[in-house]
């Protein structure tokens, strides 16, 4: 009974990591550039111990929890004409410095000038060249080419400075649309990024899909809990009727 306890509470437990994270996925579907978190799960054999102290498996196993990933799938791209807009087109980041001075990524191109004609997010941050310096940008029309070249009235000022992942699974979502990587796991772009400028990519995070996910996951949860008030339940009879001389 204390592993049918201990079962359900792992799988309702899992159900709600499962349900946090598709509730920030929907609440990010029109955010510029975001990428979908996941959860992922593991299996584990159930183990016993023996009169010597010896662990041994049963033929049982239950799912736990794995460990969180960020879904790296391009969203789609939305034409905004906008001179300080720019698409990543399949793979590839931006670089963008952070307010301690390390770098994050993010596939968030929606930029702004600031004050000083600093390139910035829309959460300030400075956005990086392909030489790890911000971009500043003078007064005047701006344009984009396809390798990130960027121009103001047709002189080139900067080249943005593009990444791919070595290990797209070594990817940490910081905030909203910053994300992290181990150094030395990314490396310049080799012509092998495309920019789409005057264009921004959309949350990659499938609405209908992510509400289905949500009903699935309540009722896993829901199924989960009456388990453990049936358990409840055994083990209350148990106290109150094991030991009890009937006549």
């Amino acid at each position: 009974m204390q592993r049918g306890f201990f079962i359900s509470g792992v799988a309702s437990k899992m159900a709600e990591y499962r349900l946090d994270n598709i509730t920030h996925n929907l609440a990010n579907v029109n955010t510029v550039g975001y990428k979908a978190s996941r959860s992922s799960f593991k299996t584990i054999l159930s183990q016993s111990m023996d009169a010597q102290g010896n662990s041994k498996q049963l033929p049982g196993s239950y799912l736990s929890m794995g460990s969180q990933y960020i879904d790296t799938k391009a969203g789609n791209l939305k034409q905004t004409g906008n001179a300080l807009d720019f698409a990543l087109v399949d793979r590839g980041y931006f670089q963008v410095q952070q307010a301690d001075g390390s770098t994050a990524l993010t596939r968030a191109g929606n930029f702004s000038r600031d004050a000083d004609g600093n390139l910035i997010t829309q959460g300030g941050l400075a956005v990086l060249d392909n030489s790890q310096s911000p971009i500043t940008l003078p007064d005047g029309v701006i344009s984009g080419t396809n390798d990130g070249m960027i121009y103001v009235n047709n002189e080139q000022v900067a080249q943005l400075g593009l990444v791919t992942l070595i290990n797209k699974n070594d990817l940490k979502q910081v905030q909203g649309t910053l994300l992290t990587t181990s150094e030395g796991n990314t490396k310049p772009s080799e012509g092998d990024i495309i920019v789409q400028h005057g264009a921004i990519e959309t949350s990659n995070v499938n609405s209908v899909l992510a509400m289905t996910e949500m009903v699935a996951t309540l009722r896993a949860y829901e199924s989960s809990m009456k388990i453990v008030e049936q358990y409840n339940q055994l083990a209350g009879q148990l106290s109150s009727d094991v030991g009890k001389i009937q006549g």
